[in-house]
C-alpha cells in the first residue's frame, strides 16, 4: 500500500508533462495567447522542477522524506486548482510554476522513501522499476485522458482532474508514510562521487532531452501537421507510451539479476533506431509512418527509465538517497525541460515541418549512440 501510495506521487508529476501537451492548442485559443505563451505553459512547471529538484532532495535528507511527500501532495493540488481557475495566460504560468514547486518535493520524497524501506538491493530495484512503471503509466495515461477531457469538458479539466486524486492520497500518506529518525552525520565525513554516479546521471538527462522532445514532436506531428484533433492524437501515442508503463517492472527485474548495464544499453540502442526513423517521414507521409518511431521509443525508454534510476540512487550511500533522487530527477526533468524547448524551436522554424523531423533524427540518433558510449564507460 505504501508503494502504491509514493506511486501516485510520481504519476501526478508525470501526468501534468504530457496531459498538458494536448490541452495546448485550446488553451491557446480559450486564453488568446500566443505560442510563447503556450510554451511556457509547458516549460515553466518543468524549469521549477529542475532547479528545485537537488534542493528538495537535500532537504528530505535533513528534516524527513515523509514531511516533503506531504508538502509535495498539498502543494501540487493548491496549485492545480489554481491552473483549472486561471483567467489569463499569466496567472496560468505562475501556477504552473508553483505546481514544479510541489512536483520538485514530490520526485525525489518518493523516491526517497523507497530507497529507506528497501534494503535488499535486488528488492529496491524492483521497487524503483515499478515506481518507474508509474510514472510511465501516467505518460501513457496523459495524452489518452487530456484528449477526452479536451473534447468533453474543456482544457481546464486537464488540471483540475488532480483534485479529487489528491483529496485521497494526502490523508493517506498522512497515516502510512513513516517517519524516519534522520541521522546525524559527521561533519568531517565526505560524500565520494565516482563515474558511475555521473555517467547515470548524464545518461539520464540525454534519455530525457530527446525522449521527451521526440514526445513532443509527435504530438504537434499529429494534431498541427496531420490535424488530428486531441483525443485522437492522444490514442495515436499510445504505441510509445503504453511499452513505458509496461516494461517498467520488467526492466527493475533484469536491473536487479544482471545490473543496470544491459537494460540501459538495450534501451539506448532502440532509442537510436526510433530517432533514425524519423528520417522516413515525408511531407505527404500519414500517422503509420511514425508508429515505428513510437514503439522503438517507447520499448526503448521502457527499458532505460528504471535501469538509469536504480544505477543513480544505488551509486550513492542508502542515507543520501534524498541527494541521489534530487540529482537524478534534475538531471532528467532540467535537461528535458531543455529538451522541449529545443525540439520546439527546431520545429518552429522548420519549412516544411517534416524537415524539422530530419534535424531532429540525427540530433536525437547522435545523442542516443552518445548515452550508449558513457554507459559502457562508466556503468557496471
Amino acid at each position: 500500500m505504501l508503494l502504491a501510495l509514493l506511486c501516485i506521487g510520481i504519476f501526478l508529476v508525470q501526468l501534468d508533462v504530457t496531459v498538458v501537451n494536448v490541452a495546448l492548442p485550446a488553451i491557446r485559443t480559450g486564453l488568446d495567447t500566443s505560442a510563447a505563451g503556450q510554451q511556457w505553459v509547458v516549460s515553466g512547471y518543468m524549469i521549477v522542477l529542475a532547479a528545485l529538484l537537488l534542493v528538495c532532495g537535500a532537504l528530505g535528507d535533513r528534516i524527513g522524506h515523509r514531511r516533503i511527500v506531504l508538502a509535495g501532495l498539498a502543494v501540487f493540488g493548491g496549485a492545480s486548482l489554481v491552473c483549472g481557475t486561471a483567467p489569463g495566460i499569466e496567472l496560468l504560468v505562475a501556477a504552473r510554476a508553483i505546481q514544479g514547486v510541489g512536483a520538485a518535493l514530490l520526485l525525489p520524497g518518493t523516491l526517497a522513501v523507497i530507497t529507506d524501506q528497501y534494503a535488499d538491493k535486488a528488492a529496491r530495484a524492483r521497487a524503483v522499476g515499478i515506481w518507474a512503471g508509474a510514472g510511465a503509466l501516467a505518460l501513457v495515461a496523459g495524452p489518452t485522458l487530456g484528449g477526452v477531457l479536451v473534447s468533453d469538458l474543456g482544457w481546464r479539466s486537464v488540471f483540475l482532474i488532480n483534485l479529487p486524486i489528491i483529496a485521497v492520497a494526502l490523508p493517506v500518506a498522512w497515516r502510512i508514510v513513516p517517519r524516519r529518525q534522520v541521522a546525524q552525520r559527521e561533519t568531517t565525513r565526505r560524500l565520494h562521487i565516482g563515474a558511475d554516479f555521473i555517467g547515470a546521471n548524464v545518461v539520464a538527462g540525454l534519455m530525457n532531452l530527446v525522449g521527451l522532445g521526440t514526445l513532443l514532436a509527435l504530438t504537434l506531428y499529429l494534431q498541427e501537421h496531420l490535424h488530428h484533433s486531441a483525443l485522437r492524437a492522444g490514442l495515436e501515442l499510445i504505441p510509445v507510451l503504453l511499452p513505458l508503463a509496461v516494461l517498467g517492472p520488467v526492466s527493475g527485474r533484469v536491473t536487479a539479476r544482471y545490473g543496470p548495464r544491459l537494460p540501459m544499453s538495450f534501451g539506448l540502442a532502440l532509442g537510436a533506431i526510433g530517432s533514425f526513423c524519423l528520417l522516413a517521414v515525408q511531407p505527404t507521409s500519414r500517422y503509420a509512418a511514425v508508429v515505428p518511431v513510437e514503439l522503438c521509443l517507447g520499448i526503448g525508454m521502457g527499458f532505460l527509465t528504471a535501469a538509469v534510476v536504480n544505477a543513480a540512487v544505488a551509486a550513492l550511500p542508502p542515507d543520501r538517497a534524498g541527494l541521489a533522487s534530487g540529482v537524478n530527477n534534475t538531471a532528467r526533468q532540467g535537461v528535458g525541460a531543455v529538451g522541449v524547448g529545443l525540439y520546439s524551436t527546431i520545429l518552429s522554424h522548420s519549412m516544411p515541418f517534416t524537415t524539422g523531423l530530419h534535424t531532429l533524427a540525427w540530433l536525437g540518433g547522435a545523442l542516443w549512440v552518445l548515452g550508449l558510449g558513457i554507459t559502457w564507460l562508466t556503468v557496471e
